[in-house]
């Protein structure tokens, strides 16, 4: 897996960054017109931020995607910059029932956010799940720092962790959620995360030599390197027992991690990998392939032809692909609204059966 990303993905993420805060109303298309066959439910999404009671007091946010009833002032979905085929009514009130429903944490990739990832919660959304999409802590699009996207990346699960707890305890949403049914899933450092909370582990030495690399690295601004933190113990233990099963996109880069084939097999929950064959971020050999060699309950889906590590991000409208064409378009004969469709039914599967959803 690359340890930087492109300058024209940089650009691409930070724009979108700024632009996907700007959301408009599309044209007044029916949530009928727009929506696949065998989503019973519109889509609402809201942005909840609190502050971590914990030491530090961190503010936290996530985007919480859900079984919507828009209201005649939103009857229009909102329209997200770059990214197309997108069916969200932003606030709009919870299906009024008293169903608990299961609850999907998204764990996003590295520098990136969980908007990027909006088509993968609405497909869950629209299907009576709740999914719950983080900004993890200054490692998202629009707060960056090398201490938590190189260093503390023991700080990810413990991100999801807090916010499950969080939306757990809230008047609002916590009545909507079966803590007995909480799922977690995630794209490329984000599906290695969501292999480490479900209880695969790092191996200390590895970490630590992990750690020692970004420390030393002379190519690091010294005003930087010298607060990188060399411990790794926080990183040791990050399992969380109420995830109950994970599903890992293209996950990576978990050699370069020090998740090696004895921290793999301690993954007790139900685990679907998927990556595409010719990914060049995160190798299915070194990555997706060697997690569902040793993990105990892991099922392996390598989607095959030109399939690259991208294929997991929302599409793009024209805009997005005439800016930004190597993180929006794909190779010849990759269709990326088919193969979402194709990842999104899969996810949907492997929940209900795992999350025991009828």
């Amino acid at each position: 897996m690359k340890t930087c990303l492109p300058t024209k993905r940089r650009a691409f993420r930070a724009s979108v960054a700024v632009l996907s805060g700007c959301l408009t109303l599309w044209s007044s298309m029916t949530y009928a017109q727009t929506i696949g066959t065998g989503a019973p439910y519109p889509v609402g999404m809201t942005q909840l931020e609190y502050v971590d009671p914990a030491p530090g007091h961190r503010a936290l946010a996530l985007t919480l995607f859900y079984p919507a009833v828009p209201q005649a002032s939103s009857s229009a979905p909102l329209r997200m910059p770059f990214f197309t085929n997108l069916h969200l009514y932003r606030d709009a009130d919870i299906v009024a029932d008293s169903v608990k429903r299961p609850l999907v944490m998204f764990s996003h990739g590295h520098g990136s956010n969980g908007l990027y990832y909006a088509w993968f919660a609405e497909y869950l959304a629209s299907r009576g799940y709740i999914v719950a999409t983080l900004y993890h802590y200054r490692a998202n699009t629009y707060d960056v720092s090398i201490m938590y996207t190189r260093s503390k990346l023991w700080q990810r699960p413990l991100d999801i962790s807090k916010d499950i707890t969080f939306l757990e305890n809230d008047r609002r949403w916590g009545p909507h959620i079966d803590p007995d049914r909480i799922g977690v899933a995630g794209h490329s450092q984000g599906g290695f995360t969501s292999l480490w909370i479900g209880g695969a582990t790092v191996n200390e030495e590895k970490y630590r030599s992990y750690l020692r690399r970004w420390k030393n690295d002379p190519l690091i601004p010294a005003s930087l390197r010298k607060d990188l933190p060399l411990d790794p113990s926080p990183a040791l233990k990050v399992h969380d027992s109420r995830i109950k099963a994970a599903f890992a996109m293209a996950p990576g880069d978990l050699p370069g991690f020090g998740m090696d084939e004895a921290g793999l097999q301690q993954l007790k929950v139900p685990a679907y990998i998927i990556v595409g064959a010719r990914d060049t971020q995160a190798p299915a050999k070194d990555n997706a392939e060697f997690a569902a060699r040793y993990a105990p309950n892991a099922h392996l889906d390598v989607l095959p032809g030109a399939v690259d590590h991208e294929i997991f991000v929302n599409e793009c409208d024209q805009d997005g692909r005439d800016t930004w064409p190597e993180a929006c378009i794909d190779a010849a004969g990759v269709d990326r609204a088919q193969l979402h469709e194709y990842i999104g039914n899969a996810a949907l599967k492997f929940f209900d059966a795992n999350l025991h959803v009828q």
